[in-house]
């Protein structure tokens, strides 16, 4: 299958109208991409562990859920428009 075929082709796919105008410049950039994953294919990637991410991520945000600076209900509360029972309330959503 020639490329402006193949593209054309998955273009139908992903529902994108390809035009003969644009074609030129898609395989141009088609063959682009491929040579870099040609270049990525010919990486000896003997040994290495797969990864969920390239690169190691270190969680130091992470931390225990423990309350730090606590405030009182009426502090919570003290600015909002419309408190009933102890909660603020809002304007309806859904109906």
């Amino acid at each position: 299958m020639d490329k402006e075929t193949l593209l054309k082709k998955l273009g139908l796919k992903t529902m994108f109208r390809i035009s003969d105008e644009e074609m030129p410049l898609l395989i141009q950039e088609y063959d682009i991409f491929m040579n870099h994953v040609q270049a990525l294919e010919s990486i000896d990637t003997t040994g290495v562990e797969p990864m969920t991410f390239p690169y190691d991520i270190e969680t130091t945000f992470l931390r225990e859920d423990e309350p730090t600076h606590m405030i009182s209900r009426e502090e919570a509360l003290k600015n909002a428009k419309d408190v009933t029972h102890h909660q603020i309330r809002v304007p309806k959503v859904v109906g």
